[in-house]
């Protein structure tokens, strides 16, 4: 069935669509029984207001974009949920769109956000992405765009990450001060094409050498998802470069790296000492101590909703990077 709308009122009582809309809206410049002939026939038709029409005219939707890479168990979840109660705390509505890690994917999201007209858009770059450049018609028609989490780095535009070159190497040094003589560490790392990943594999180089581990005994292994870090795991534990200790730069990859641990009977941390950068919930509930540099998906999407709002009101804010606070903690006392 066809959605009632104002012309339709208009055409039965034979009278102007914007008499209608007045009416409806209680305009004085309409007289008493026309509106009330009005509101009775919209309420025996069933029309409902098009809200998203109404605010396109106003030049508001109140509703913001967020384009997501995964919608996985970790960091996304403690995020959206920031994200949503802020927005729901302006009155705005949230529009989640997912690009599965695909850059075609992202490119419609974009095109989605900009047909609809959303406030603002916070995205999280694909994999994939090299740049920016599909994102500019929408900058370019003033809606506003915070980069959160996988940005690109170089770019100019508004942008709130995790600083990951200091939350590896304040890892880095938890780990060498329980583990002092250690002399072989593999870092497990996702595929080093956003900036998420060049921070956390710098942090991790130079934390090392500043620590006096020799170049030899700096392993690096990447995955892109947890299958492929248990895997590279179950492999390095059998070979000539089997670590004292394996640094996890997310909880994706930790996930993993754990499953090898259980399939092969390491015990944690007697046989290997095991660090990572976790959102906190995953360390919860594993039995061996974790030592973690906490970075809060509930955190970054709270200052990159606030961040997004003080552009939609377009305060002069020049783009920049901003950056989350990190602290060390454990799952243990």
């Amino acid at each position: 069935m066809a959605r009632v709308t104002i012309k339709d009122i208009a055409r039965q009582l034979h009278i102007n669509p914007s008499t209608v809309s007045r009416a409806l809206r209680g305009h004085p410049d309409v007289s008493g029984p026309m509106k009330e002939s009005v509101k009775q026939l919209a309420e025996k038709l069933g029309y409902k207001p098009n809200f998203m029409a109404i605010n396109l005219r106003r030049g508001r939707t109140h509703t913001i974009g967020l384009i997501i890479p995964e919608i996985a168990p970790f960091f996304f979840p403690s995020l959206i949920k920031a994200i949503e109660e802020a927005t729901h705390e302006k009155g705005y509505n949230l529009l989640i769109l997912h690009s599965n890690d695909q850059i075609d994917r992202e490119i419609e999201n974009a095109e989605i956000c900009m047909n609809m007209g959303v406030d603002g858009v916070l995205v999280s770059l694909s994999r994939q992405s090299q740049d920016i450049e599909h994102f500019q018609e929408l900058q370019s028609g003033g809606t506003p765009i915070v980069f959160l989490d996988k940005v690109i780095t170089n770019s100019n535009s508004h942008k709130v990450v995790m600083p990951g070159e200091a939350a590896t190497g304040m890892a880095i040094s938890r780990l060498l001060a329980d583990l002092p003589v250690a002399r072989n560490i593999t870092g497990f790392f996702a595929a080093p094409r956003l900036s998420i990943t060049e921070d956390r594999i710098l942090g991790f180089r130079k934390a090392l050498q500043e620590h006096g581990v020799p170049e030899h005994g700096i392993n690096f292994e990447t995955a892109d998802n947890p299958g492929q870090a248990q895997q590279k795991m179950l492999d390095l534990w059998n070979s000539p470069q089997k670590p004292e200790a394996v640094f996890a730069m997310s909880d994706e990859l930790l996930s993993g790296i754990v499953q090898a641990v259980y399939q092969l009977g390491i015990k944690i941390p007697d046989d290997l000492y095991l660090v990572s950068i976790s959102d906190g919930w995953l360390p919860q509930f594993l039995p061996f101590p974790l030592p973690y540099v906490k970075t809060s998906g509930y955190e970054l999407g709270k200052a990159s909703a606030a961040l997004l709002f003080k552009l939609i009101m377009k305060l002069p804010i020049l783009p920049q990077t901003h950056y989350i606070d990190v602290r060390m903690e454990s799952n243990r006392p």
